[in-house]
C-alpha cells in the first residue's frame, strides 16, 4: 500500500533519525541476507529497524505488481517470482523475529492474488485516495463512506496496511463530524494495525487523534493512557512539539483523576523541555 500511503494528509511528524540513506542501507542488507537465506541475520536486521520492515518488503511486492501491470498479456513471471520469493522470506523472518504474524500474512496475501484481485487492490487504493481527498476538501460524509469501503476492500485482500489507512481516514472524518465515539473505535483499529506493522509515525498520528476523541468523551483513564503513549512516541521521534502537547494533556488528566503527585512530576518534566 506504499503508493496510497502518500495520499493521506495529516499533521506533520518529526522524522525519526532514519534518513533515506539508512533505508537504502537496510534494503541492501535485506537483499544480501535474503540471497544467503540467512533468516537469523535478517531477523536481527528487522529488530534494529522495525519502522522500515514493511516499507522495505513492500518495495518488492509493489515492484512485482508494477511488472505485471506493465505487461499483463506476457508478464515477466520469473522476475516476479524472484521478488515474491524474497518478500516472503523477509516477511516470514520479520514475523518470527518480531512476534508479529501480520508481516507474513500481508506478504503471503499479496503474492497469492490472482489478476482480478490485483486490479481490486489498485481500485482500493483509488478509493482511499478519494477518501483522503474528500477529507481534505471538507466532505466528511463522503470521506467516511469511502474510508469504510477502503477497509472492506483491504481486509478482503489481506492488505493490512490499506486497512489501517482506511480506518484512519474514516476515524479522522468521524472526529471532524463530532462523532467521537465511532471515531475513537476506528482510530483504535488503525493504531493497533499500525503498531503491529511497525509504522510508528502513523501510530503517532492515530494516538494523537485518539487522545483528542477520548478527551472529548471525558474518558479520562483511557485518555491518560493515550497521553502517556503519545509522549513515548513523540520522544522516539524527537518531536518536542507533540511531546509538549502530550505532557500537557497528561498533567491535566492526572489532576482531573486526583493524582497530584503524578501531575506534579509530569509538569516538572514539561518545564524541563527545551523551548
Amino acid at each position: 500500500m506504499l503508493l496510497a500511503s502518500l495520499l493521506l494528509t495529516a499533521a506533520p511528524v518529526a522524522a525519526l533519525p532514519a534518513p533515506q540513506d539508512r533505508r537504502a542501507g537496510v534494503t541492501a542488507s535485506y537483499h544480501e541476507l535474503a540471497a544467503a537465506k540467512d533468516a537469523e541475520g535478517l531477523g536481527e536486521l528487522w529488530k534494529d529497524n522495525v519502522g522500515l520492515v514493511l516499507q522495505v518488503i513492500d518495495a518488492d511486492l509493489e515492484g512485482s505488481l508494477s511488472l505485471w501491470e506493465a505487461a499483463k498479456d506476457s508478464p515477466p513471471t520469473e522476475e516476479i517470482a524472484k521478488l515474491h520469493e524474497r518478500a516472503l522470506f523477509g516477511a516470514y523472518a520479520a514475523s518470527d523475529a518480531l512476534g508479529q504474524p501480520i508481516f507474513a500474512d500481508y506478504a503471503s496475501s499479496f503474492v497469492g492474488w490472482d489478476d482480478e484481485q490485483k486490479l481490486a487492490f489498485r481500485a482500493g487504493q483509488a478509493v482511499f485516495g478519494r477518501a483522503a481527498q474528500e477529507l481534505r476538501d471538507g466532505d466528511k460524509a463522503v470521506a467516511i463512506t469511502a474510508g469504510q469501503e477502503t477497509i472492506e476492500r483491504a481486509i478482503a485482500l489481506g492488505d493490512w496496511w490499506g486497512a489501517a489507512m482506511g480506518y484512519a481516514v474514516k476515524g479522522e472524518a468521524l472526529r471532524a463530524e463530532g462523532e467521537h465515539e465511532d471515531a475513537l473505535s476506528s482510530l483504535a483499529m488503525a493504531r493497533q494495525i499500525n503498531h503491529a506493522l511497525g509504522l510508528q509515525s502513523s501510530e503517532l498520528r492515530n494516538v494523537r487523534s485518539m487522545l483528542a476523541a477520548a478527551r472529548a468523551l471525558e474518558r479520562h483513564p483511557r485518555a491518560l493512557s493515550l497521553a502517556a503513549s503519545l509522549a513515548t512516541l513523540a520522544e522516539a521521534f524527537q518531536d518536542n512539539a507533540t511531546l509538549r502537547q502530550a505532557l500537557t494533556a497528561k498533567a491535566e488528566l492526572e489532576t482531573a483523576l486526583n493524582l497530584p503527585d503524578r501531575a506534579a512530576a509530569t509538569r516538572a518534566r514539561l518545564e524541563s523541555l527545551p523551548e
